[in-house]
């Protein structure tokens, strides 16, 4: 192994220091996100403390699931950046946050209408009999809280009430639950339109 410049650090080393693999090192070389300080008398990629911070600063950004042409935006000096083509930093910041609420609540409405799916009959498991407390606890572990359980049973009652009265009624509640769950979610429907 050539002998290194006092604090540099080679391409596999500093994959080895923050994680990362010698192709996504060369992946953000390529897109001219991180480049190497110097080259050894051998031609080996050099990497000082500059790099390394920025290398940090540019995992942080992909962690949050910005792309590199983002983190390009953000992370390169403004006297470097055509000022027509960027936005502010805090403006492409938010713009991902918005975009990240986007997709949040797309997945929350799939997951309610998975959850009203596997209500109906023909896509439940024939030899699984749900009870109310198992039913209760896989919506917990899919997140639901209370009032996310009051809108599911509010929606499934305003689009299908008798199925929703036929499922309520396979969990083997009391036919007076299975009315008072309907009472409650026929007003909750009520205050919704409001």
């Amino acid at each position: 192994m050539p002998k290194l410049m006092p604090g540099k650090l080679t391409l596999g080393q500093l994959g080895k220091l923050v994680g990362l693999a010698r192709t996504s090192l060369l992946h953000y070389e390529s897109a001219g996100l991180l480049l190497p300080c110097a080259r050894s008398a051998a031609g080996y990629r050099l990497y000082g403390e500059a790099e390394v911070e920025r290398l940090r600063v540019i995992r942080r950004l992909r962690d949050a699931g910005l792309s590199l042409a983002d983190i390009a935006a953000l992370i390169d000096t403004p006297a470097g950046r055509d000022q027509r083509n960027t936005e502010q930093p805090a403006a492409l910041l938010e713009r991902r946050l918005l975009g990240l609420c986007d997709s949040v609540a797309a997945l929350r409405a799939q997951q309610r209408l998975l959850v009203r799916l596997l209500a109906i009959p023909e896509f439940r498991n024939r030899r699984q009999r749900w009870t109310k407390a198992a039913w209760v606890a896989l919506l917990r572990r899919a997140g639901f809280d209370d009032e996310d359980m009051r809108e599911w049973h509010a929606v499934f009652e305003r689009e299908n009430p008798s199925a929703h009265a036929a499922f309520l009624r396979s969990l083997g509640l009391a036919p007076a639950e299975v009315a008072g769950i309907r009472g409650w979610s026929q007003s909750g429907r009520a205050r919704n339109r409001r």
